[in-house]
């Protein structure tokens, strides 16, 4: 009788809960809630989920088959690597991981790597997570979509749940499993038995986005993140603690985490490569980051900004992308595509590990079981100058909007060191024309008086066809010069960059367009001093047909003479009588005049 009980205890426990995923049941309950959050096993620290509670990745890498690599992060070494034809996300439990292996669900002994057990997916796949007991499988069968649980030791199937409508991807943590359903629901499920213990409805923003560490989990969807806490019960992102961050335009594509429903982010992909890095704390029932904000993981970059938006540092990947990345608290960790795994103090930037998987087959993606890892060792300083610079100059044309971020942000440090390197991208012929409009655009803004002599410097190079040189970027430079209107300048300096542009003034090879930025920046800079040289180019060009018909040049030379004094007046009436002067060019002296 004992036999017959428990074998039906069993199979009760194998039986669908057909009720769990449905379009009514009790949701946004707050007592439910709080119970559900009560019940959480969490730790008072964060903590990896492993049973050694040590930081470690698992790598997968290409090949036929693909290959999988436990790596321990606190030694530094390969824990073990295994031939495995992956094709989904590895799930981190106790003392094994599990994946999709081919078409089978296939736990690994976390230690050493060997096949613990292989299940028959019911279904496709659509996702798998783990704690440190479980196993959650989530699958679209013939017969709708379910969530199944089974022993990460052995295999054994504990329960399953029908749902009648669309489910995603699960996560759980502290004996409970989270299951997106419908993009409108978050339910919570214990998972020692499948029961539904709560469900959150979202009520203004849908519900696309999953992640979960150590202590907290998140949900949410591109445009922002709630924390799954007693206000969640609202439903509503002005109730709940909920946030987002700023995210540049020129990173377009990132988010906060894998979207749960598409199918493409079952296995990793360039989608990890777009990723918001943060973590937060809630005070007075507010989302807060910490002091140094957060950072973006965009590709070969690493960015961090502060709580305002502002960019404060940035990392560039040697050659390759990063391909996977994590936050764990007090460090960003990521991998790259050749196998080098990089710890970056989210603070500055700063270089605190670096490592290598010692794999010569190309990444593809990673998990990281690291909450809580603080690396030690000696700390590389990061140049955000340097860095700012070696994206600018990047070649890679996927990136020219990365780029603008980069210049952007290179012109708010003042010194004529930066100056030179923004000269330097106008004067690269494979930039892109946009960004290099771009950074004229910001020579003009920065009013940075140090940069006058680096600007004059640029100037000295003349157009001599038997030394096949030729002036770099002349019009942006004098732009840059015109934009130094109204700022405290050396007096030496100013002397010297009139000269210069006076010998570009008066160069033929000048064009009518570098022409009129030179008159302006004589103007901005030159406090009066510049007009009788002024005044010798008008007399020499006022009947030119190539120059004295052209109307922005008309209005430059007049308008700088006109605001001089009587002398410069005069001179003017002279050029707008004079019969050889072109038309159009006295019609404008007399208007300006008033004559």
């Amino acid at each position: 009788m004992r036999s017959l009980a428990i074998a039906a205890l069993v199979l009760l426990a194998a039986c669908p809960q057909k009720r769990v995923f449905q379009l009514s049941s009790d949701e946004n309950n707050p007592y439910a809630l709080k119970q559900t959050l009560d019940k959480r096993q969490l730790p008072a620290q964060p903590t990896p989920v492993n049973d050694g509670k040590q930081p470690r990745v698992f790598v997968v890498t290409a090949g036929s088959p693909r290959t999988i690599i436990a790596f321990d992060l606190a030694s530094g070494n390969a824990m073990w690597k295994a031939d495995a034809d992956v094709q989904s996300r590895i799930a981190v439990g106790g003392d094994f991981i599990v994946t999709l292996e081919g078409s089978q669900l296939v736990a690994r002994n976390q230690a050493r790597g060997a096949v613990r057990w292989k299940k028959s997916v019911p279904g496709k796949f659509v996702g798998v997570a783990a704690d440190g007991r479980r196993v959650y499988l989530v699958s679209h069968g013939s017969n709708g979509y379910a969530l199944t649980s089974y022993e990460g030791g052995s295999g054994a199937q504990s329960w399953t749940a029908d749902a009648s409508g669309e489910l995603g991807a699960p996560a759980a943590h502290g004996g409970v499993v989270y299951v997106p359903y419908l993009r409108q629901w978050l339910s919570i499920l214990d998972g020692t038995n499948g029961k539904l213990l709560t469900r959150i409805r979202g009520i203004d923003e849908q519900i696309s986005m999953l992640d979960v560490t150590s202590q907290r989990a998140y949900y949410g969807s591109k445009q922002g993140v709630f924390v799954l806490d007693e206000k969640s019960a609202t439903g509503k992102r002005a109730d709940a603690t909920y946030g987002k961050v700023v995210i540049p335009a020129q990173l377009e594509g990132t988010t906060y985490g894998v979207d749960v429903y598409d199918p493409v982010q079952l296995m990793y992909t360039a989608a990890e490569r777009k990723r918001v890095l943060w973590t937060t704390t809630t005070v007075n029932g507010q989302l807060q980051l910490p002091g140094e904000g957060y950072a973006i993981h965009y590709f070969r970059y690493v960015m961090g900004f502060d709580t305002k938006g502002e960019m404060t540092w940035a990392y560039s990947n040697p050659r390759v992308e990063l391909v996977a990345s994590d936050h764990t608290g007090t460090t960003i960790v990521g991998v790259a595509t050749n196998g080098e795994i990089v710890a970056l103090d989210p603070k500055d930037g700063s270089v605190r590990v670096k490592k290598s998987l010692g794999t010569t087959q190309p990444v593809l993606g990673a998990t990281f079981d690291a909450d809580g890892w603080t690396p030690s060792g000696q700390v590389e300083k990061s140049d955000t100058v340097a860095v700012l610079v070696s994206i600018a100059r990047d070649r890679d044309a996927r990136f020219d909007r990365v780029k603008e971020l980069a210049v952007r942000k290179l012109a708010q440090i003042p010194g004529g060191e930066v100056t030179g390197h923004l000269l330097a991208v106008i004067a690269d012929p494979r930039q892109p024309q946009k960004l290099k409009d771009t950074v004229v655009e910001l020579l003009v803004e920065r009013k940075d008086g140090n940069s006058l002599s680096v600007l004059t410097t640029q100037l000295q190079v003349q157009t001599d066809y038997i030394a096949s040189t030729q002036p770099e970027s002349l019009a942006a430079v004098a732009k840059g010069i015109a934009g130094l209107a109204g700022t405290q300048l050396d007096p030496k300096q100013v002397t010297a960059a009139l000269a210069a542009l006076r010998s570009h003034l008066e160069a033929p090879s000048t064009s009518n367009g570098e022409l009129v930025q030179i008159i302006f920046a004589m103007t901005a800079i030159g406090g009066g001093v510049e007009r009788p040289v002024l005044a010798s180019h008008l007399l020499l060009y006022h009947a030119d047909d190539n120059l004295g018909d052209d109307a922005a040049w008309q209005k430059a030379i007049v308008v700088a003479l006109e605001k001089g004094g009587s002398t410069e007046r005069e001179m003017l009436r002279y050029v707008a009588g004079d019969p050889r002067t072109r038309p159009k060019l006295a019609a404008l002296i007399q208007d300006q005049l008033g004559d």
